[in-house]
């Protein structure tokens, strides 16, 4: 995937085509992430992905249909990850709010790291017509897995909130917030993580030491961090 470090200062184009460990599906996605963050979506074209990874346009259309094809899965990069790591805590036992620090550490690591900032063009008009539904599913989903956390959490009486869907709204959001931290450059910090974990539980009324003791628990989880299309462990 792409769903943290900091921005290189050019990618580097031709020379890049052979590197080790990537083919041409995943040189023309880093293109096309670097041109639609940073030149627009719109006005980037398949002509230009083609030129910055040096090859001809054609070889993009073995790899994608089109350019929508592209955007959809750089944006399913940003939120299959997550969605897929609460499915693997589900069964774990944890209790909910041990669970939702984890997510929410998961996610943040995740939309704060990859080369590019994706997750700034969730707000296109474009991604609201038929060919990004599946993201906007995915994504729906996303959010589902932060309410599910937050409502066992309420039921448990592990917090003191009292209407599930404010609470699960400002929790998501504060997650996603790392995305226009990251456009205005202030997502660099190592801790970031850890700190918007700590600032969803605090804000859904967690005291500074249960804070502390859950961070322990959750921290303790198999350390899966998103890396390719695949989780390093």
């Amino acid at each position: 995937m792409c769903r943290v470090t900091g921005k290189r200062a050019g990618r580097p184009r031709h020379a890049d085509i052979g590197r080790a460990g990537t083919g041409g599906r995943a040189q023309i996605l880093d293109a096309a992430a670097e041109l639609f963050t940073e030149q627009g979506y719109g006005a980037a074209t398949t002509r230009q992905i083609a030129d910055a990874v040096g090859v001809r346009q054609a070889s993009i259309y073995y790899h994608f249909s089109n350019k929508q094809e592209i955007l959809a899965e750089l944006l399913a990069d940003t939120v299959r990850p997550s969605l897929e790591y609460s499915r693997w805590l589900e069964p774990s036992g944890e209790p909910a709010l041990v669970q939702l620090y984890a997510l929410t550490r998961f996610d943040v690591t995740l939309l704060s790291g990859g080369q590019w900032n994706i997750g700034a063009l969730y707000t296109m008009p474009e991604l609201r017509t038929p060919e990004f539904a599946p993201f906007r599913e995915e994504r729906a989903l996303l959010r589902r897995a932060y309410g599910d956390r937050v409502a066992a959490a309420m039921t448990e009486g592990a917090i003191p909130a009292e209407d599930e869907t404010v609470a699960t709204s400002l929790a998501f959001a504060l997650a996603e917030s790392v995305i226009a931290m990251r456009a205005e450059g202030g997502s660099a910090d190592p801790d970031l993580p850890d700190l918007v974990a700590t600032g969803v539980l605090r804000m859904l009324g967690c005291s500074d030491r249960r804070i502390a003791q859950i961070r322990t628990r959750a921290v303790k989880l198999p350390d899966l961090t998103p890396a390719g299309d695949h989780w390093a462990v």
